[in-house]
């Protein structure tokens, strides 16, 4: 091997060595219950719940019993290690050949794929719960180094290290790697397949045995496989081979082109094959009584059975929400601008180096090739796929870091970049990405376990709210705290307010009226059942002179109060965002900021128990159209 061939392959191989040993001994290092203890209450196990608390359950049995059937022993050794056990536990009855319900009611079979956890089980085995992140850490060193390898093919190996660690890590890929779920997975071995098939169209030719099978179509079928099994672990992934199938026959080698369909389906059909011969259903979503399982478990006592968990089945497509003719172009529409920007799933803030790539590859006349277009093709379909059938929860539900849904197509990516030559370029991620992800990155578990505090404060929240996503919005992990009604009076609607940080205190006594924390900025969303014209907000002042302003979309108001003094502003209220609800309801939301430039403690001014930092006391109240 030339020298400078080898210089480029030592140094990727050396820092993949590094990224695992450092990722590795955190996983190891890490005990898995303190770090998920929450900072609410510290005898209480948050945030193991739902897909996380599934994939735990899976991993551990197939490690111990090799099997994927739930068990009461499978709940023990759940509580053995954290006593309070999982929440939201998906599991089904088994399925017989003709199509009814399994007569056994002594096993059940868990409602997730079980690709993720089969590959995950042997470090369980070796490591226990710990052995997870340690799988987690080679799936970053391999990541790395694919991407390290197909950037250093094309430039020089000082940058590509820089570009490749860029698209990494001032991510949110990282904070997945405290996830016992299979995002981490799906979007490595996303990558991992790109690579086989698209090496060997940017590196030289190689005599070695590895380079010479990079560049055959042995490498084109591993690649084909790896997007089965990524289709088994969610289907959406399939659109991953659409530009490998397209891509050999715009090239006319319809063997290849037959190889990599085969390949697919292959791998695909074993997967869900496999899970039709374990449950007897194809679908591990749908099927024989899919539930899931939070306070109460089956098995856990006497004839206690599948029946105390709450249905969770996913058969049938929801065309009547995809295509809502009421709601369809205004949800894309906004979910177009909230994909890219948006403060809790956009592109910029989470994946920054996406919307790099895409501005280097369109500007990159010379340099742009066929295959990358094919595979921005590819994802771009993907996420029109998942803008339009999950318009209310595209980025993966309240408990999402980011958008976790795109995590499955993200790794693909790193392929669209041109030849990256700057040093300032390949650093561009690190300073943008970093800026928003940084503390994210260096608390992934406390970022996991509350996932909207993150945007309590700095950059993330200068962007906007994706109220398409009301229900399923970060701080909706903490209903109680952040959701109350007010205003409900026999001359005034009720109405709804989220608050969108904590500085607001909880509603008062009279449960018409809240504080803001002292000299902060309070953000809430303002819903209603109607689209309302006029928002009122009554103030009473602080033990010295308070100015508070007042936003409502974008138009403010401010009010200068002397001590304890009260005061009005009305709002006379635009058209509202309007959403629609489970059950068919629109309703209308407006974006509201409260800032309050003073703050006092009460048991500090007069020896009271309070001991909150006040800010002002509001009385927000919607105007009925006949007091306008």
């Amino acid at each position: 091997m030339p020298a400078a061939a080898d210089l480029r392959w030592r140094a990727g191989w050396m820092a993949a060595a590094a990224i695992v040993a450092v990722f590795g001994a955190i996983s190891l290092w890490i005990d898995p219950v303190e770090v998920r203890r929450t900072a609410f209450d510290p005898t209480a196990f948050p945030a193991f719940q739902s897909d996380e608390a599934t994939y735990y359950l899976m991993g551990h049995s197939l490690a111990r019993d090799f099997d994927l059937e739930y068990r009461q022993e499978d709940l023990d050794q759940t509580r053995a290690e954290f006593p309070l056990g999982p929440s939201g536990v998906f599991l089904k009855r088994g399925v017989t050949q003709d199509g009814s319900v399994e007569a056994r009611e002594d096993r059940l079979f868990f409602g997730k794929s079980f690709i993720y956890p089969l590959f995950a089980a042997p470090f369980v085995l070796a490591f226990g719960t710990n052995g997870f992140h340690v799988f987690h850490s080679l799936l970053l060193g391999l990541a790395f180094l694919c991407a390290y390898l197909f950037l250093s093919a094309r430039a020089p190996v000082t940058v590509s290290l820089i570009t490749a660690g860029g698209f990494l890590f001032p991510t949110v890929v990282p904070v997945y790697w405290a996830w016992i779920a299979p995002e981490l997975f799906n979007c490595v071995i996303g990558l991992v397949a790109c690579f086989c098939w698209l090496y060997k169209f940017v590196s030289p030719v190689s005599t070695s045995t590895w380079g010479r099978w990079l560049r055959g179509p042995a490498s084109d079928v591993v690649a084909a496989l790896l997007v089965g099994l990524l289709c088994f672990s969610k289907p959406t992934n399939a659109l991953l081979g659409v530009p490998m199938g397209l891509w050999w026959l715009w090239r006319r080698e319809w063997v290849r082109a037959a190889l990599v369909a085969l390949a697919f389906v292959v791998a695909a059909g074993a997967g869900w094959g496999s899970n039709k011969i374990i449950s007897g259903e194809w679908n591990y979503q749908g099927g024989a009584q899919r539930e899931t399982c939070h306070a109460r478990f089956p098995f856990e006592g006497p004839g206690i059975g599948l029946e105390v968990c709450d249905p969770r089945e996913t058969s049938e497509a929801q065309t009547e929400v995809w295509f809502d003719p009421e709601m369809f172009w205004h949800n894309l529409r906004a979910n177009l601008g909230y994909f890219v920007i948006g403060r809790y799933g956009g592109l910029l803030p989470y994946f920054f180096p996406v919307l790099l790539g895409v501005a280097l590859w369109a500007v990159s006349r010379r340099e742009r090739q066929v295959w990358q277009a094919l595979v921005l093709f590819g994802v771009v379909i993907q996420i029109v796929v998942f803008l339009i059938t999950l318009p209310y929860t595209y980025f993966g539900g309240g408990g999402s870091v980011g958008n976790r849904y795109f995590m499955g197509v993200y790794g693909a990516l790193v392929f669209v970049y041109p030849p990256v030559r700057s040093r300032l370029v390949a650093l561009l991620p690190w300073a943008v990405g970093g800026l928003f992800m940084w503390p994210l990155v260096l608390s992934p578990f406390d970022t996991s376990m509350r996932p909207g505090d993150r945007a309590f404060s700095g950059p993330l929240r200068i962007l906007p709210v994706e109220r398409t996503n009301y229900n399923d919005l970060p701080v909706q992990t903490e209903r109680d705290l952040m959701v109350h009604w007010y205003g409900q009076t026999p001359r005034h609607p009720g109405f709804q307010l989220l608050y969108l940080d904590k500085n607001s205190w909880l509603s008062e006594a009279d449960r018409l009226s809240f504080w803001t924390r002292g000299r902060s900025r309070a953000e809430l969303l303002l819903r209603t059942n109607n689209p309302e014209r006029r928002f009122e907000v009554s103030f009473t002042g602080s033990p010295s002179v308070t100015t508070v302003t007042v936003e409502v979309e974008g138009r403010s108001a401010a009010l200068v109060l002397d001590p304890f003094q009260t005061g009005v502003l009305q709002f006379a209220l635009p058209e509202g965002f309007r959403f629609k609800n489970r059950e068919g309801q629109i309703s209308y939301i407006w974006h509201v900021a409260i800032t309050t430039d003073t703050g006092f403690v009460p048991q500090e001014r007069d020896g009271a128990p309070d001991t909150r930092l006040l800010g002002i006391r509001v009385k927000p109240l919607i105007v009925p159209m006949e007091d306008q």
